[in-house]
């Protein structure tokens, strides 16, 4: 990731940088979170009755339409209950917050959230402009036009000078503290998970005026597994990730993931044991460089022309290159330089291995829905019991509900919330 210089006068970002729909969780620890009030972090603590809210979640919400980020100009502050924890890894540098109303994300930009921001929490919002600092960014992550897109999720940080987002984290406590004041630690309040039915799944353009339910930790019933996985790979970092010859997507069968996501040891056990030798690089449409196992020589000739040549012409960097492919164990070694250049794509996604996302799709009564899961998350390689695998057993889920280009996901925040039904 790449850092910009922060000011006082404006908001900054910590840039995306390899995943389009999800970031890693790194979980410290920062501290006694029951010692706000000796924080000698500026993000202040307030009493009830200090700070005065003047709009609801929903809106404020209300005010974005798709495509149009905005900085938020007028004296608007909103209030609510802290829903989502960073502390078993799931989600990254940000909280969502819930009032009567609906719930939306906050992009704080820092780890170890959980030290600050408790599960039932109140935290007040300042949205407008404070002294030294502009007003936060109202936008939405996720949304995509067109007949296979629909809405994304809605958000508040700041403005992303790169333009490639619609809205950045707030990453720096001076911007945070000028915004974002916590409750205090001893009124905890968190909200119940509302119940909900197949016929109340938001549609692919639904917003909170439609489905008030979207951001909020909901339980769903029943779920049953849909027989599919979904993972995003990309083969070079330094490549943008929407370059449809830098990516793989392991999609439309459960490629042997039999894990809620993916830790970087996992993700190269798959790998090396051929799992994906099949996945086809590239977008829809443009499936013409190859597969994972059997690269197209002419592609990787001309993307990484330094390698092909070193593949064919010098015995160490053969050496080298089998053993990052197959492992440092493996008796199997290819000394044929076509057939060496034509697993590129491994090579390159194993000196690129982290821990990695996963979709896991279930069936909620005719409605797909994905339950998100990140390869840092302290239960990224917890396996999914087989019989929900077979289709015998479902599933009950508590997670936060939201969409992405129109997709149901669910985000868990720890795997202690789902539950097999025997």
């Amino acid at each position: 990731m790449k850092k910009t210089i922060l000011s006082a006068i404006a908001c900054t970002a910590l840039l995306f940088s390899s995943c389009e729909e999800w970031d890693p969780v790194f979980t410290l620890e920062n501290g006694n979170p029951s010692r706000y009030e000796d924080c000698p972090c500026p993000s202040q603590v307030v009493k009830e009755g200090d700070i005065v809210v003047n709009t609801t979640i929903a809106d404020l919400a209300a005010m974005y339409t798709n495509g149009n980020p905005f900085e938020i100009k007028d004296d608007i502050v909103i209030a609510g209950r802290v829903i989502t924890t960073d502390r078993p890894g799931n989600f990254y540098k940000s909280i969502y917050i819930q009032d009567e109303t609906g719930a939306i994300e906050l992009k704080l930009g820092k780890t170890s959230l959980y030290n600050d921001y408790a599960l039932g929490q109140k935290v007040y919002v300042k949205c407008g402009p404070q002294p030294g600092s502009k007003g936060l960014f109202l936008g939405s992550y996720g949304y995509k036009s067109g007949n296979y897109g629909g809405n994304g999720m809605v958000q508040l940080g700041c403005e992303d000078p790169s333009g490639e987002y619609e809205t950045a984290y707030m990453e720096d406590e001076y911007i945070i503290s000028k915004h974002v004041f916590r409750g205090s630690p001893q009124d905890i309040d968190i909200p119940v998970p509302a119940v909900l039915s197949a016929s109340q799944m938001p549609s692919k353009d639904a917003t909170l005026k439609t489905c008030k339910y979207l951001g909020q930790r909901v339980t769903l019933k029943g779920l049953r597994y849909g027989g599919q996985t979904f993972t995003l790979l990309y083969i070079n970092g330094n490549e943008s990730n929407k370059n449809s010859k830098n990516r793989v997507f392991l999609s439309d069968q459960t490629w042997n993931i039999t894990t809620w996501a993916m830790s970087k040891t996992n993700f190269l056990n798959h790998l090396r044991a051929g799992d994906w030798d099949e996945a086809s690089v590239g977008n829809s449409g443009d499936y013409n460089y190859g597969t994972v196992g059997s690269a197209l020589l002419s592609y990787v000739e001309e993307t990484d022309p330094a390698f092909y040549e070193n593949v064919h012409n010098d015995n160490d960097f053969k050496y080298s290159v089998n053993r990052l492919v197959f492992g440092k164990n493996t008796s199997e070694y290819i000394a044929d330089g076509d057939e060496l250049a034509s697993k590129w794509i491994r090579y390159c996604l194993v000196r690129n291995a982290n821990g990695y996302s996963v979709s896991q799709y279930f069936d909620f009564g005719g409605k797909e829905i994905q339950i998100r899961t990140s390869g840092f998350s302290k239960f990224a390689d917890r396996e999914i019991d087989p019989a929900v695998l077979s289709g015998e057993k479902t599933i009950d889920v508590t997670g936060v509900l939201s969409l992405y280009q129109g997709s149901i996901q669910l985000v868990l925040n720890n795997i202690d919330d789902v539950t097999v039904n025997e």
